[in-house]
């Protein structure tokens, strides 16, 4: 995970996840981590960071937006050891969006007709803002854009808002959770992992005790370590305690 600025600009909301598989043993390590960053941006706009580290498969992805009064721009970042993919998109406001698309040897142009920017779309479902019932949104995994169905409900006694964006087959592109202004849950596919809030402490160990286990394992897979009997025994994670932090 990269470090936050120094000084985050005021008005800037940081939340921390971890992501879980679905029939997870308890005890049973998290897949990854996920940190959301929402606020100002040095240029006078507005910025929605999110970052997505699969502890279990050696994947980060960065996803960033940014919406000025002049110009919107989107940046998707896969990293992996073995090489990645980047997107990069940008254009007026009002009007499409082009760019390049790097993930072998050349760039390849990339342009998209105008649509609603997802990481937007979830800000204005977290901060509460009124959202249509179907939207065009710019999908970054394959440079375009695909028209979505936003299914919504709100709890009447907790006052947790429920929101769902599928696709036309019906298929779920992503799912939420919110309540007063705090991401409860996230989920980017029907089977994909869930991300659960964690404490900024609790985020720093699960991706401190990763690291250590990493270095371990890779220490023990040397001929160096094989020769000294080296093993990697597995850390006790624990249960998460679900409290979001705002950085404001």
């Amino acid at each position: 995970m990269r470090s936050l600025d120094l000084e985050p600009l005021p008005g800037t909301w940081v939340q921390y996840f971890r992501l879980e598989r679905d029939g997870a043993r308890e005890g049973e390590p998290p897949a990854g981590l996920a940190r959301y960053v929402a606020g100002p941006d040095t240029e006078g706009g507005l910025r929605v960071e999110l970052e997505l580290q699969y502890l279990t498969r050696g994947v980060t992805v960065i996803h960033t937006e940014q919406v000025s009064p002049a110009r919107r721009r989107l940046v998707f970042r896969e990293v992996r050891e073995h090489g990645g993919r980047t997107l990069f998109l940008e254009g007026e406001s009002g009007a499409g969006l082009s760019g390049y698309e790097l993930g072998g040897p050349e760039a390849v142009p990339r342009r998209v007709v105008d649509g609603v920017m997802p990481l937007f779309l979830i800000e204005a479902a977290r901060t509460g803002g009124a959202l249509p019932e179907e939207v065009a949104v710019v999908d970054p995994l394959s440079a375009s854009v695909e028209p979505l169905r936003l299914l919504q409900r709100q709890d009447e006694g907790e006052g947790e808002r429920f929101l769902e964006a599928r696709r036309a087959d019906g298929s779920l592109r992503w799912r939420l959770r919110t309540l007063a202004g705090e991401l409860r849950e996230l989920r980017f596919q029907e089977r994909g992992p869930r991300a659960v809030p964690v404490t900024v402490e609790e985020f720093e160990r699960i991706r401190v005790q990763h690291e250590l286990e990493a270095r371990s394992a890779q220490e023990a897979g040397s001929p160096a370590g094989a020769s000294r009997g080296a093993a990697s025994r597995p850390l006790s994670y624990g249960p998460a305690r679900a409290r979001a932090r705002d950085d404001r």
